[in-house]
């Protein structure tokens, strides 16, 4: 019986609430703008992203066709020939680019030294876009809310304050009903700010014409979509709450815009300071300076000495020009294994410090909801520190791969008659340039972090509306 009542009701409250606001000129103004916000982050994201692509795959082809075409020279030489090894970026990055313009594009794959990444967008960028860079994502996290609160907040606060709510229950349909309905058309008006980053990944997709530089494409797009979706529903149930509770139509708009501040404003950077205080972070200059005071001290000449002398023992020669391998390339290898050891102590607690700060940041998903899906949507995007890391080790194994096929093919060939070994262009072909994809998702960890807290978000929103309706239906009756 209370089913049959609810669905009319609902269906009746939504169509009444949807030809109310296709008549007010404050709706259209507020779409008006919201979309073309969205357009604009949609358009000149997709175009950045585009253009990125494309100079970064030029680029890539040219590093490969210098390398191969380097010329006869000792492999050691090839290893400090270096090259360029760049980023890929996937279709996700448009709608949130997350840290992207901040970490470098390419990095620089040489002998005996781990680099950082180069060429950060951001360095080129002016002042002012370095501060304020209007994105799809900073539309449905940041601007979307706002709308909805500008749209919304007079749901029930409005009737209130002029003593409707009696006229409201005559017709006998259920709060919970008009209450869903007037949320849900709030919620179909903020979703439209979302349709022009669908078109522009559709666009980006279709020009593209290949895969993504991601493991699992089709389960971070529907988690894109459905994280938004329920972040969005998030905001509608807090709305339809603050209006459902408050005495006056200024008390609503001043409670909500309270809660924007402090949900999509104040928290999340919090977040970030507090993150940064438990997992502080040495500086660039004293990273570098710690990491080249190690590799500047020798290997252990003695362990080197024992080496020398038990490939004499092996090879059954006194000296090193009658060994039938190349002592150079021998002693190559072993100072990368030593430069090896050193990069690992010095990046490996560095990478250990981001992952902290993440898991710390991680913390406030459980009370913003804005926290939550910035996390969730960078990490989809594959935009964020996690999936920068995971490049960064990449590109470090592939380097360390380079720098032992090029060696050990030195130790391979020793010198003869006083002329030093020089390889060809076969052995830089031999070389595979480095194809990186980021992987799958952790399911559990993107559930815990992210995934759990939003819903536990939607569930507590949907709590306090459902509350506030109860208090609303009880002053409407006395």
């Amino acid at each position: 019986m209370r089913n049959s009542v609810w669905r009319p009701a609902f269906i009746g409250a939504w169509q009444a609430d949807w030809r109310e606001r296709r008549r007010d000129w404050r709706v259209v103004l507020v779409l008006a703008l919201g979309l073309t916000l969205a357009a604009c982050a949609a358009l000149l994201a997709s175009l950045d992203l585009d253009r990125t692509r494309s100079a970064r795959a030029v680029a890539a082809a040219a590093e490969a066709e210098r390398w191969v075409h380097q010329g006869s020279k000792n492999p050691h030489s090839a290893a400090h020939y270096g090259v360029y090894a760049f980023k890929p970026l996937p279709t996700l990055a448009a709608i949130d680019p997350g840290v992207e313009q901040y970490v470098g594009s390419s990095i620089w794959l040489e002998a005996h030294k781990q680099n950082d990444m180069v060429y950060r967008p951001a360095a080129d960028s002016a002042g002012a876009d370095r501060q304020f860079r209007l994105s799809p994502a900073l539309v449905l996290q940041v601007l979307a809310p706002a709308a909805m609160i500008f749209l919304g907040f007079g749901m029930f606060a409005g009737e209130r304050e002029r003593g409707m709510l009696p006229a409201l229950r005559l017709n006998g349909a259920p709060l919970g009903a008009i209450a869903a309905a007037r949320g849900a058309v709030l919620l179909c008006l903020a979703l439209t700010m979302s349709l022009p980053g669908i078109v522009a990944i559709v666009a980006l997709k279709w020009h593209a014409g290949g895969g993504e530089p991601v493991a699992d494409p089709g389960l971070r797009a529907l988690l894109f979509a459905g994280g938004y979706f329920v972040y969005l529903t998030i905001w509608a149930a807090l709305i339809t709450a603050a209006s459902a509770y408050a005495a006056t139509l200024r008390a609503s708009l001043a409670l909500l815009v309270t809660l924007w501040t402090a949900l999509t404003l104040v928290l999340p950077r919090a977040a970030v300071e507090l993150a940064q205080s438990a997992a502080p972070l040495p500086s660039a200059q004293a990273f570098r300076q710690a990491l080249d005071e190690e590799l500047g001290m020798p290997d252990d000449p003695l362990d080197a000495e024992r080496h020398k002398q038990q490939l004499f023992k092996q090879y059954g020669v006194d000296k090193v020009a009658d060994l039938p391998v190349n002592w150079s390339g021998i002693s190559q290898l072993r100072s990368e294994a030593h430069g090896d050891e050193v990069f690992d102590r010095h990046y490996g607690p560095l990478f250990a410090a981001m992952a902290s700060q993440d898991r710390a940041m991680a913390l406030a998903s459980w009370l913003s909801p804005a926290a939550a899906i910035a996390g969730l949507s960078s990490r989809l995007a594959a935009s964020d520190s996690a999936s920068h890391v995971e490049f960064l080790r990449a590109a470090e194994t592939h380097r360390r791969l380079m720098q032992n096929l090029l060696n050990s093919d030195l130790a391979r060939h020793p010198d003869r008659d006083g002329v030093k070994y020089q390889a060809n262009e076969a052995l830089w072909r031999s070389i595979p340039p480095l194809r990186f994809n980021y992987g799958a998702l952790e399911a559990r960890d993107v559930a815990l972090r992210w995934v759990l807290p939003l819903f536990t978000l939607l569930m507590v929103s949907i709590g306090l509306a459902a509350a506030s309706l109860r208090r609303l239906r009880i002053g409407s009756v006395k």
